[in-house]
């Protein structure tokens, strides 16, 4: 290698000391760009992990709020279908709830005559609460086809009261005081 460097005269080896410093210096520059570069793309990576990482909670936040929403709009018409299918209308006053009773009675083959009303308004839940006493005289086969009535009867009338004066032992007729709740708009 030395014999071919001393074929060269001293302006060709300043020439050919000159491309050496300058590919030395081309390659120390491509090094630090690189360096720089390669850890400009980590730093572009985590960022981007971390924007990713975001995009996926807002979308699970998103789905979740969409579901609430959805809640509450299922929420909204189950309350209208309660206001309109299951409740008293309030500007019907009591006349609706009478003649409900007498179907209910008609279908159970009863005949009630002696119901007592009690009005109230809760105040809490933005209800106007009637409560209907009556007693029933009959058979035990009779007071449950008249209870199967009221249950399966579409508006929303509450037993909440079932008295036994008398049970009917020993061949007499049973009586039962009823108290049923009905309910007025919400």
């Amino acid at each position: 290698m030395n014999a071919l460097f001393d074929l060269l005269d001293d302006k060709e080896r300043r020439t050919l000391g000159r491309l050496g410093l300058a590919a030395l210096i081309a390659l120390v520059v491509c090094l630090a760009l690189f360096v720089r570069f390669r850890g400009g793309l980590e730093k572009e990576r985590t960022d981007s992990f971390r924007l990713h990482e975001t995009a996926q909670k807002t979308i699970l936040t998103r789905d979740k709020a969409k579901a609430e929403w959805k809640r509450w709009e299922d929420a909204g018409r189950d309350m209208a279908e309660l206001r309109t299918g299951y409740f008293y209308e309030e500007s019907a006053g009591g006349q609706t709830l009478r003649q409900d009773l007498q179907q209910i009675f008609a279908q159970a083959g009863t005949s009630i005559s002696n119901l007592d009303y009690g009005y109230s308004d809760l105040e809490k839940e933005k209800v106007r609460k009637t409560v209907v006493a009556f007693t029933y005289t009959g058979t035990y086969a009779g007071l449950k086809k008249l209870l199967a009535v009221i249950e399966a009867f579409p508006k929303f009338l509450v037993i909440e009261k079932v008295e036994f004066p008398r049970t009917g032992a020993g061949g007499e007729r049973l009586n039962a005081k009823l108290t049923l709740a009905g309910y007025y708009g919400i």
